[in-house]
């Protein structure tokens, strides 16, 4: 018994062959098939850390003949901690929690409107906080025979809360089924870089509007669906596997 229990910690220690053919992937459709390629082992478990942020100042700038005299400022931040578990090669679990925050503000700036109607759209002031926590499902294919690039598909069930405040106070909630593809590439055997971005979600949303005394204004709630790129679906970040 002992020699058995010795014999299965060495084949744990073993390294594993990353970029190896581990099956065929094959149409229906098209009758096309390739080469399944081993990108992340079962049991493997990952801790990454996905974020990004934005800045942008404007002294007496211009945007596109829109907004003109522009004096003022925005920020956009966002860093979501991750953790993944591979149950079988190639497929994976996992749960990310994300806090993104918005700041602008206009100091001065004129709209240009038609036949010389300006309006002056100085003074506003913008903040917007956002918390939310979601479980995915990853599925990597691999692109090399070295287990160094890969492609991957995560569909991601969320749950969002928002707080945007200007001259009014508005609370919204989201919960989401989105679809994100992603690029992954191994730095070290152990780190990984990836990027990913929102491709199509469907979600329901209910939100509120208060005014300054915080009296209800408004509410409006509903499905909603589409496709096409999502930047606030960005994720760029590293990962360490265990």
């Amino acid at each position: 018994m002992l020699s058995a229990i010795a014999l299965q910690a060495r084949e744990k220690t073993q390294p594993v062959e990353m970029g190896k053919t581990i099956g065929t992937d094959t149409s229906k459709v098209s009758g096309r098939s390739f080469p399944r390629r081993l990108f992340s082992a079962k049991g493997s478990w990952g801790i990454g850390l996905d974020g990004m942020y934005i800045g942008m100042q404007g002294n007496n700038s211009n945007i596109m003949m829109l907004l003109t005299g522009i004096n003022g400022g925005f920020s956009f931040g966002r860093i979501a901690p991750l953790v993944t578990w591979t149950y079988a090669d190639n497929l994976a679990v996992g749960m990310r929690l994300t806090y993104m925050g918005a700041k602008g503000r206009l100091d001065s700036a004129t709209a240009l409107g038609l036949a010389d109607l300006n309006m002056d759209v100085s003074g506003l002031d913008l903040r917007l906080d956002c918390y939310s926590a979601s479980v995915f499902h990853r599925n990597w294919f691999g692109l090399d025979d070295k287990g160094r690039f890969g492609i991957y598909f995560d569909a991601a069930l969320a749950y969002q809360h928002l707080r945007a405040t200007t001259s009014y106070y508005g609370i919204s909630h989201r919960v989401a089924l989105s679809f994100s593809p992603g690029f992954e590439v191994f730095v070290m055997n152990f780190l990984s870089l990836n990027l990913s971005i929102g491709l199509a979600s469907v979600y329901y949303e209910w939100s509120d509007i208060y005014d300054k005394s915080w009296q209800r204004t408004g509410r409006s709630n509903g499905f909603h669906a589409g496709t096409g790129l999502s930047l606030l679906d960005l994720n760029f970040g590293l990962t360490f596997y265990l």
